[in-house]
């Protein structure tokens, strides 16, 4: 048995689900990725516009970066992803300990370690949950982790994602690699469907493993890695496999790769009417940020 996190601080107990088969997809720059053509962020309450990929690293700060929108090319098409998934998570099947040396979340220059577990995984839903890249779970020389063939801990949304949903992934210095395997209404793994790794394989240079940098580091933390970016489709969890293409209500991780991570369920139109998930408590006022709140007003269908 396994303790259940919830964002709003509840819990409960759950199954640990096997990782079970993997078939592996690659999400790596030019193969299995949509790609970026531009980025828009606000800084300080002004938009902020990146129409090509830094190099490097070129700002420096712990205060908050938030994503707008994404400009991608979806197969020929130009789609504008500005609504988020950010309507409530949870994590379950949480494999990592108060002994995991290395791993937390970085929030705008907080920091939160596994030496209190509860605090960890209450913050590591909450990376899903705003739009700001300076909020993200790391791994840094790490220890005690779990092993090769154990997930590290399930991502659940609240609302889930279909087909024509995208997930942005930012990996910090855009060099190494994670899997997602999609999980159903009951948070099992969706049996046959692909594993998306990002990154691919092994380990790579600074910011070749991932689509975009956004040249946006910390400042008082790894202030000589920016964040780097890839979108992929949620179709490709189906796309060629042996299961018949459903909706997406969460991601089992698996981070032997000890990636720096923030995922972003993103879409072109609003998740509002997406299917709710039967796992995840209803979304209170509270959860949501003024952020939060900006973004809802903008969503569309």
């Amino acid at each position: 048995m396994k303790t259940q996190y919830f964002l709003a601080a509840m819990s409960s107990l759950v199954l640990v689900h096997p990782l079970g088969a993997q078939n592996f997809v690659d999400i790596l720059p030019g193969t299995n990725n949509v790609p970026i053509n531009s980025v828009n962020y606000v800084v300080d309450g002004i938009d902020v516009s990146q129409t090509s990929e830094a190099s490097g690293v070129a700002v420096n700060r712990d205060g908050s970066v938030y994503l707008k929108s994404v400009v991608v090319n979806d197969g020929g098409v130009t789609k504008t992803l500005d609504s988020f998934n950010s309507l409530g998570a949870t994590v379950t099947n949480l494999n990592l300990t108060s002994q995991a040396g290395g791993v937390g979340v970085f929030d705008n220059g907080t920091v939160t370690t596994t030496s209190d577990i509860s605090a960890y995984a209450t913050s590591l839903a909450g990376v899903t949950q705003d739009t700001d890249l300076l909020n993200y779970a790391f791994y840094d020389g790490v220890s005690n982790l779990p092993g090769s063939s154990t997930a590290d801990f399930d991502l659940h949304f609240a609302k889930g994602f279909e087909a024509n949903d995208f997930v942005l992934v930012s990996e910090r210095y855009g060099n190494t690699f994670f899997t997602i395997v999609p999980l159903d209404a009951n948070g099992d793994v969706i049996a046959g469907a692909n594993t998306l790794r990002f990154g691919g394989p092994a380990t790579k240079g600074a910011y070749q493993a991932y689509d975009w940098n956004s040249g946006y580091a910390a400042e008082s933390y790894q202030a000589s890695q920016a964040f780097g970016f890839s979108v992929a489709s949620i179709g490709k969890f189906f796309e060629g496999s042996a299961a018949a293409e459903q909706a997406v209500y969460g991601f089992r991780i698996d981070n032997n790769g000890e990636a720096d991570v923030k995922f972003f369920g993103l879409s072109d139109n609003s998740f509002v009417d997406n299917p709710n998930n039967p796992t995840v408590p209803e979304p209170s006022v509270a959860i949501i940020s003024m952020i939060g709140m900006t973004l809802l007003l903008r969503r569309r269908r």
